[in-house]
């Protein structure tokens, strides 16, 4: 798992996030206990707050039983946290393509691929919405544990902006990269296809919609066709993100080959 990975936050919340699916009750302060670090440690190093050193990295990986490359590609990610503290002040942002929008590179979208730091993102757009774990856990089926770690992670990100009370998305909507081969995006789209999979047995038909066309293409066509299924999905976005908004949803377009083997066999 930790190959998949890029960075110590990343590494140590989807290995939490793991044992929170194996044991719902399983809390951050156990996951502490099971590190050797007080769960007020742990909760400041998820969130940047606090470097990992060298020393007590060899410990987590002990640990976590971690062979010899994933200890090694974890020390790699403690030595990287080193370097960009040190380089820190001499870092500059770049603008983002549009002030509404914000292109999050590939590491920062392995941080957020988890399907409900998107949700949590869309649910602040609901006219009830409370910035507190216990509300955003009840509403998205979380636990409560993993609504803090997602709240800590988008403030750390600056997709969330908190000042006092007053707490919102610095960004309308979030882009993810595009074309790009990624274990993250994989399993993404992976989770919102098993939730779809679960609405189809749980949800009444008149609170979903489950459609889906076969049709037979010329395959130099398929750039034509992704950028129509885009624009369709950004006219969707643009007439009913409005208004007053109560329940989260999503829109997971499948497109897809079904042929197999080769195309021009000789008779």
């Amino acid at each position: 798992m930790i190959f998949d990975t890029t960075s110590v936050q990343h590494f140590l919340s989807q290995e939490f996030t793991r044992r929170v699916r194996l044991n719902p009750r399983y809390s951050l302060r156990a996951y502490s206990r099971s590190l050797g670090m007080s769960s007020g440690a742990l909760s400041e190093i998820l969130r940047a707050q606090r470097p990992l050193t060298l020393k007590a990295a060899v410990k987590i990986a002990k640990s976590l039983q971690l062979n010899s490359p994933e200890t090694q590609r974890f020390l790699e990610f403690v030595e990287a946290d080193q370097r960009k503290n040190l380089g820190k002040a001499a870092l500059s942002a770049d603008l983002p393509l549009d002030p509404k929008q914000k292109q999050l590179d590939e590491d920062t979208f392995h941080v957020v691929s988890e399907w409900h730091h998107f949700a949590i993102l869309n649910l602040m757009d609901c006219e009830d919405f409370r910035w507190n774990a216990n509300f955003i856990a009840k509403r998205l089926g979380l636990t409560v544990a993993q609504s803090q770690i997602s709240m800590n992670l988008l403030l750390r990100l600056g997709l969330v902006e908190k000042k006092g009370d007053l707490v919102k998305c610095v960004q309308d909507f979030v882009l993810s990269p595009n074309g790009i081969p990624s274990a993250a995006v994989r399993q993404f789209h992976r989770q919102m296809l098993e939730k779809a999979i679960h609405a189809i047995e749980f949800q009444k038909i008149d609170e979903r919609d489950m459609t889906g066309v076969g049709i037979a293409i010329n395959p130099t066509h398929i750039p034509e066709i992704k950028r129509e299924i885009s624009e369709f999905q950004d006219k969707l976005i643009a007439k009913y993100s409005k208004g007053k908004r109560r329940e989260v949803y999503f829109l997971e377009t499948a497109f897809f080959k079904i042929t197999q083997g080769e195309k021009n066999e000789t008779k």
